[in-house]
């Protein structure tokens, strides 16, 4: 059987072994406000968000949860395994993209059946919410034109961030602060077959 445990190894070793590299590699990322937890983001221009389904996982639960990634991250990928790929090709947003996991001979494969598109779900506002409120106070400061007191909670100092400041701009300081943090990061340097 393969497991997201496997799965999500591979993932990882291949996400850091690809040109370009991405600048940071999270497990386990808490988005809209704890109503999912994105499995492997990875920090690029872009940030991407892959979603791990296991052979014994069920992949449905996905169709619930695509909701709250699609609105978190510009760009999306399914990672699942044969008896899941049918159901996937069919129900999944043509947005997502699409890899196969296999058990190779001496460790799981990855196949891409098909690339991630451009989200048009995103929302800037639903992305900022993965950031927590000092990272958002720190964004906030750092753009003069964003009004807000220290005394607001997360929710308003990211709806104040995303009226004003542009798509580019909210991202890149959502992955400014995720590259920075110091939990849940698998860098360069760390031993991936420790996990």
């Amino acid at each position: 059987m393969l497991r997201d445990k496997e799965i999500r190894s591979a993932l990882v070793d291949h996400l850091m072994k690809r040109s370009p590299r991405p600048a940071r590699v999270l497990e386990e990322l808490t988005i809209d406000n704890g109503n999912a937890i994105a499995d492997v983001v990875a920090c690029y221009r872009q940030m991407h968000c892959y979603e791990i389904k296991g052979e014994t996982d069920n992949v449905r639960r996905v169709l619930l949860q695509s909701e709250f990634y699609s609105r978190s991250f510009p760009k999306l990928t399914l990672v699942t395994t044969e008896n899941h790929i049918r159901f996937a090709m069919e129900r999944i947003p043509t947005y997502w993209g699409v890899i196969l996991a296999a058990p190779g001979k001496d460790r799981t494969t990855l196949r891409y059946l098909r690339k991630a598109g451009s989200n048009p779900m995103f929302s800037k506002k639903d992305a900022l919410l993965m950031l927590w409120k000092a990272e958002l106070t720190a964004l906030a400061t750092a753009h003069p034109r964003v009004i807000f007191k220290k005394s607001f909670n997360r929710d308003t100092i990211a709806e104040q961030i995303s009226f004003q400041l542009s798509r580019d701009d909210a991202l890149a300081g959502i992955q400014s602060a995720l590259v920075e943090r110091r939990s849940n990061i698998i860098d360069n340097e760390c031993d991936v077959s420790r996990r």
